[in-house]
């Protein structure tokens, strides 16, 4: 193409920028009225609620199950309340676009179902989607922030219309380039409480969405760190392994340089051969979620290469390959992790064992807590040093232990009365 005519193209191109954002602008401001309105509406409907000492319902719509120990300390402890009613509808995982991409199964309410709960199923028999109006929720938490992986009925646009939404974010926002991904304008423009990790995002939050908070409508307090109380109470210590020492390794789901920094092709082999040769240790790798399908969607691994690899952990003693949705215990019942970028960091973190955490050719910007979780990491940038941390902590060598106790004191000391503390905010709307 000629100077010429780039030259034409950014003639048009520039306006048509400037005018797009002015456009998108408006509509922000105008979707954060209405928006405002109906928080503003349903808080007076609360108030009127608590004040006459009635019984608050509260709907969690659960369809990430990883997310779900975010919730279930609040969970607990609301059933455990005369105040409030809390209820589990459970929403099918695979939709897209608002979307069901399989109009049969809900993986989520077969889960919930077998783990005892009482739930309600999100899909009817006919296909159609379960009124969430009808339970007449006064608070309701959905497990994950995006509109579009719901069905339109359930998005938060429309569920704000007859309740207050709430959130306490599915897994820690480790970076401030998530931040601004998670905290999305299209879902929390109608939350009227926001829980965030720590004091720091609670101020990037009330900076982002910040006419709600100067019209003292919405709110939000620094107790999101919930995944932390959870993993605290779920500690246990009933080894089922006779391996020696158990190192779980969690490479991140995506190479992209937006949301990647997975260093899974980098130390594959290399882990594989480490494991192999030393039989006593128990290697349990524990991907994202979406990493196997992400590869092959890009076309990083074929599925092919992901039978393959699965076929190979079972094939070898001490190589698990875990897929489970719960992994709390697994942590508790490990000694060291190996890790990319992840949410799962802060979790794994609290439980005082030790981290070797493997750096990209990315340049995150880190929140200040998780800079001081990864400067009490072992951090790694190659295969030497990778090597040569996990040596030294399998023989027991970890030197950076009362590092991160300090670092717990500081930020964490007190996230075992995180979901006290939300309790107390519902009821005590100002």
């Amino acid at each position: 193409m000629n100077k010429e005519k780039i030259k034409k193209l950014k003639v048009i191109y520039y306006p048509y920028k400037a005018i797009k954002n002015v456009v998108l602008k408006i509509i922000f401001h105008f979707q954060s009225a209405i928006s405002l309105n109906n928080i503003s509406r349903n808080i007076k409907c609360v108030k009127k609620k608590i004040n006459l000492g009635e019984v608050l319902n509260v709907v969690f719509v659960i369809q990430y199950i990883p997310g779900w120990n975010k919730l279930v300390p609040i969970y607990d402890k609301m059933r455990a309340d005369d105040r409030f009613n809390p209820i589990i509808v459970c929403v099918p995982m695979n939709i897209q676009n608002h979307l069901l991409m399989d109009d049969k199964a809900n993986d989520t309410y077969e889960y919930f179902i077998n783990n005892g709960y009482s739930v309600i199923n999100a899909l009817n028999e006919d296909g159609s989607w379960y009124s969430l109006a009808q339970l007449k929720p006064d608070y309701l938490f959905h497990s994950r922030p995006y509109d579009l992986t719901m069905p339109i009925c359930y998005s938060s646009r429309k569920v704000a219309k007859y309740a207050l939404i709430c959130n306490v974010l599915y897994g820690a926002s480790f970076t401030k380039d998530m931040q601004s991904v998670t905290l999305n304008k299209e879902y929390f423009t109608n939350v009227y409480c926001y829980f965030s990790v720590d004091q720091g995002e609670t101020d990037y939050y009330k900076k982002r969405f910040y006419v709600g908070f100067k019209k003292n409508i919405t709110k939000c307090f620094p107790y999101g760190a919930i995944g932390l109380e959870q993993m605290l109470a779920c500690r246990v210590d009933e080894r089922t392994t006779n391996h020696n020492k158990t190192v779980i390794w969690t490479p991140r789901w995506s190479t992209d340089s937006l949301v990647g920094g997975s260093n899974f092709f980098n130390y594959k082999k290399l882990i594989f051969d480490f494991a192999r040769n030393n039989p006593d240790v128990l290697f349990i790798i524990r991907p994202h979620p979406l990493m196997f399908s992400n590869f092959v969607k890009t076309g990083e691994m074929s599925q092919a290469d992901v039978d393959e690899l699965k076929q190979f952990c079972k094939s070898e003693s001490n190589i698990e390959l875990d897929e489970e949705k719960e992994y709390s215990k697994e942590f508790w019942n490990s000694d060291i992790l190996i890790t990319d970028v992840s949410s799962i960091v802060p979790e794994y973190f609290i439980t005082g064992k030790p981290i070797i955490y493997c750096h990209s050719n990315i340049d995150f910007h880190y929140s200040e807590a998780a800079d001081a979780i990864v400067k009490s990491c072992y951090e790694t940038s190659n295969s030497d040093e990778l090597m040569k941390y996990l040596s030294c902590l399998l023989r027991g060598e970890d030197t950076k232990k009362s590092q991160r106790e300090a670092v717990v004191n500081q930020y964490y000391s007190d996230v075992a009365n995180n979901s006290k503390h939300i309790i107390n905010a519902l009821i005590n709307m100002e």
